[in-house]
């Protein structure tokens, strides 16, 4: 018989470094901890986790609600708290949230809410409507509207919802500084997406010293805790998967434009809102809204401000108090900035040595701790096999 837990515990869906740092917050306070993934990685190896769910296929479709609702009765899960770490789990969660909010509690809330950010035509519409600047975007129907729309270049091709680009080619956009340039990768990416799924979108200039995010844990969209940061180094360098060097900085400005979003939203959760300043007027442009936890979203908690742990309290009943957080501290996931760095340099962006000082001072590692050392083994071990299973597609398929 399953055991019986006087507090409800957490089942985390993917077991990447936010997943780790989800379980390493509650697991430190008691929290039972259960993580579900088709792919071992670092939080799948951490002490904090009681209990590990293999799930071959994708987190997606009635065949893995099914699998959650029995894994719900074969352990003893009922009341816990449902944590989707990536875009396409939180989109499962969204689009079967009566069937799962019938037996878990969810950090998800509906569809008719999340599509906003999942979906950036709708967040462009919601930009638009609440006065927030965004990049200058193209919607084309078919390859032949390429030649009537007026585009200046340069550009990026990227999807509007799916996450089958970055899965396919490790990036989440596709360059083009002419119109041939163009015609190639949006064929490129309608191989791979719907067409009705391609956006154009300008590329703004400036590195990620320009890139900034607000982060907050909000109810109904008011922030009811709230920080910023700069994305300063991310991998990829220019059209990257995820940030590797965020520092923690006060960028005030920023809260009315995102606030403006989550009302419009009336999101509840954590949520993470990122823009780019403009170098050329100055403005900051909204990029993304991810409405789950966020790469970097433990630096919260050199800062004073636990997101996973205030989420929990929040979902269970307990107060939430208000606090400001304590600024100064960075993030890093060295397993991708040691590569930014170098590529940084080759760029001539930073120097070595100005790289190696902004190491210096109070760090916040994305995996590493001394505490719970053995997840920092398995991923690099799980970077190392994607990394070759990568390089073995690749030649298979030329």
């Amino acid at each position: 018989m399953a055991k019986q837990y006087t507090t409800p515990g957490a089942v985390v869906l993917g077991s990447d470094f936010k997943a780790l740092g989800v379980a390493r917050s509650l697991g430190r306070r008691g929290v039972p901890i259960v993580v579900v993934d088709n792919t071992p990685r670092s939080a799948w190896y951490s002490r904090y986790v009681m209990r590990r769910l293999p799930w071959s296929g994708a987190m997606e479709g009635e065949g893995f609600r099914d699998f959650l609702l029995e894994a719900a009765r074969e352990y003893a899960l009922d009341g816990w708290i449902l944590f989707p770490m990536q875009d396409e789990a939180v989109e499962f969660v969204a689009r079967h949230h009566d069937a799962l909010a019938a037996t878990y509690q969810l950090a998800t809330q509906g569809w008719d809410v999340l599509r906003w950010a999942c979906d950036k035509r709708l967040t462009h519409r919601l930009a638009a409507e609440a006065g927030v600047p965004y990049p200058r975007t193209w919607y084309p129907i078919a390859a032949a509207d390429l030649e009537r729309l007026d585009i200046a270049y340069p550009v990026i091709v990227k999807p509007a919802i799916s996450v089958h680009l970055q899965y396919a080619t490790r990036l989440k956009a596709l360059p083009a500084r002419t119109l041939d340039e163009l015609r190639a990768q949006y064929a490129f990416a309608a191989g791979i997406i719907p067409a009705d799924e391609i956006m154009i979108q300008e590329t703004i200039p400036g590195a990620g010293r320009q890139q900034f995010s607000v982060a907050a844990y909000c109810r109904e969209g008011e922030p009811l805790v709230r920080m910023t940061a700069r994305r300063t180094r991310q991998y990829p360098i220019d059209y990257g998967l995820g940030s590797s060097f965020v520092e923690a900085m006060e960028v005030p400005e920023l809260y009315e434009l995102a606030e403006a979003l989550l009302h419009g939203m009336r999101v509840t959760g954590m949520v993470e809102v990122e823009f780019k300043q403009d170098v050329r007027d100055g403005r900051y442009k909204l990029l993304d809204i991810n409405v789950r936890p966020w790469g970097w979203h433990t630096l919260g908690r050199a800062c004073g401000l636990d997101f996973p742990y205030i989420q929990y309290r929040d979902l269970t009943g307990q107060p939430v108090a208000p606090a400001a957080p304590r600024y100064g501290a960075h993030w890093v996931r060295m397993l991708t900035d040691i590569p930014a760095g170098i590529s940084e340099v080759r760029a001539g962006r930073i120097t070595p040595i100005s790289y190696v000082r902004s190491l210096a001072g109070r760090t916040e590692f994305s995996v590493f701790d001394w505490r719970d050392p053995v997840p920092a083994f398995g991923d690099v071990g799980s970077a190392v096999s994607r990394a070759v299973g990568g390089r073995l597609k690749r030649k298979a398929s030329a």
